[in-house]
């Protein structure tokens, strides 16, 4: 029996970054074409996505607001996870960022 190639992406915690993806990869839309919507850096993008904190994205409003008319989705788990969202601190060990 062979193995699948495909991990499931979805296990673990729900972050902000997590469901961007999702919500990306539903719509078949490109880190590029959701920069390009959004006036977001695809690296900005891209590093929210793999779970780093993104000032840029997480602290402004706006900014959420522009990814949740790219992508639709929910609104209110958008600004949920934007305040929730866990922070890798390097050892691997996750902590929630606190305003």
């Amino acid at each position: 029996m062979q193995l699948s190639k495909k991990r499931n992406r979805r296990a673990g915690p729900l972050t902000l970054g997590n469901y961007i993806r999702q919500l990306r990869v539903e719509r078949s839309v490109s880190l590029r074409e959701l920069a390009s919507s959004t006036g977001l850096s695809a690296s900005s993008l891209c590093r929210l996505e793999k779970g780093d904190f993104v000032p840029v994205i997480q602290k402004d409003v706006g900014a959420l607001d522009r990814l949740w008319m790219a992508l639709g989705g929910d609104m209110s788990q958008i600004l949920y996870l934007s305040r929730k969202c866990p922070v890798c601190r390097g050892v691997g060990t996750l902590r929630e960022w606190t305003e």
